[in-house]
C-alpha cells in the first residue's frame, strides 16, 4: 500500500493529501455541497500552489466530499446586508471590488489551468458555478453516473466568473456554452460525455480507487516530459504553427538530454519498465 501523507492546510474545509506521488485537495464542506467559503477558497489557492512546486508530486486530483464536488459560491452567503443594500461591499470602490476578483480568479483557476503537471477533477456531483470553472481548468473531469454540471450564474442574475466563459466553450464549442450559460441547463453525465464536459463516467463505488488507477499511469512517466508535454498543448491555443513547432524542438531537446530519457531508452531495450526520478 503506498504511503499516504496529510498535509495542514490552516483549515478543515479543506482537505490534503499524497498518496504515493499523487497530490489529493478534497474541497470539505459537505453540508454545503462544497460551496466556496472565505475560509475554504485562500487555503485552495494555497494548496494548488504549494503542489505545483512539490518534487513529490506528479500529478493533482482535486475532489469534493460527500455528494458533490462543488456548488461554486455560496449563494446563502450572498444575502448579506452588503448584498442587499446594493453590492458586494460598500465600502469599495467598484474599482477595488472589480481588482480584488481579478486577483483571486488569477490565482485560482488561472494558476490551475497553468498548473505545470497533469490535473483531474473527480467528480461524485454537482459542479456549478465557479465550482464548474474549477472542474473545467483541470486537464480532465471525471465524473460518478450522478454527477451533473450546470452554470448557476443567470439564476441568480450573475454573469460568469472565474473563467467560465474561456474555459467552457474551448471544451464544448460556443453554441453549447451559450445555451448552458443563457439557459442554466443541467447537463447531466450521459450528455456530459457526449459533449466533451466530462471525459470519464467512474464507477460511484469506486470512485477515488477508479481516478487513483488512471492517475497513477500518468504519474508513473517522466515529470520532465509530462510537464513539457503540458507546456506545449497550453500553449498551442496562443502560438501560430510556427511558434509552437518551435517550442516544441526546444522542449523535446531539453527533454533528450535528461537522465529519464536515458532510462527509457534502456528499459525499452531490456524490455522492463522505466523507473523515471524527474532528473
Amino acid at each position: 500500500m503506498k504511503n499516504i501523507i496529510e498535509l495542514e492546510t490552516g483549515t478543515r474545509q479543506l482537505l490534503s493529501h499524497i498518496h504515493g506521488n499523487i497530490g489529493i485537495i478534497t474541497l470539505n464542506r459537505p453540508e454545503a455541497k462544497n460551496a466556496l467559503s472565505d475560509e475554504l477558497t485562500p487555503a485552495l489557492r494555497t494548496q494548488i500552489s504549494n503542489f505545483d512546486k512539490d518534487k513529490r508530486v506528479n500529478i493533482l486530483i482535486i475532489t469534493g466530499a460527500g455528494d458533490a464536488f462543488c456548488a461554486g459560491g455560496d449563494v446563502k452567503s450572498m444575502n448579506s446586508d452588503s448584498v442587499k443594500k446594493g453590492g458586494w461591499n460598500k465600502d469599495k470602490s467598484d474599482k477595488d471590488v472589480i481588482k480584488n476578483l481579478q486577483e483571486k480568479q488569477m490565482t485560482l483557476t488561472h494558476n490551475l489551468y497553468n498548473f505545470s503537471k497533469p490535473t483531474i477533477a473527480l467528480l461524485p456531483g454537482a459542479a456549478a458555478g465557479a465550482g464548474l470553472s474549477i472542474a473545467l481548468a483541470c486537464d480532465f473531469r471525471f465524473a460518478s453516473q450522478n454527477a451533473f454540471a450546470i452554470a448557476g450564474y443567470i439564476k441568480i442574475a450573475l454573469t460568469g466568473d472565474y473563467g467560465m466563459s474561456w474555459l467552457l466553450p474551448r471544451i464544448v464549442g460556443v453554441s453549447k456554452c451559450k445555451e448552458m450559460m443563457f439557459s442554466n441547463s443541467k447537463i447531466l453525465s450521459e450528455e456530459a460525455i457526449n459533449i466533451g464536459l466530462f471525459d470519464k463516467i467512474l464507477k460511484e463505488k469506486n470512485l477515488l480507487k477508479s481516478c487513483l488507477d488512471y492517475a497513477n499511469i500518468i504519474s508513473n512517466f517522466s515529470p520532465i516530459a509530462l510537464k513539457a508535454i503540458k507546456k506545449n498543448i497550453q500553449s498551442s491555443y496562443h502560438f501560430s504553427l510556427e511558434q509552437s513547432l518551435n517550442q516544441e524542438a526546444t522542449e523535446l531537446i531539453k527533454a533528450s538530454k535528461s537522465n529519464d530519457h536515458k532510462e527509457g531508452i534502456r528499459a525499452f531495450v531490456e524490455k522492463r519498465k522505466p523507473q523515471f526520478t524527474g532528473n
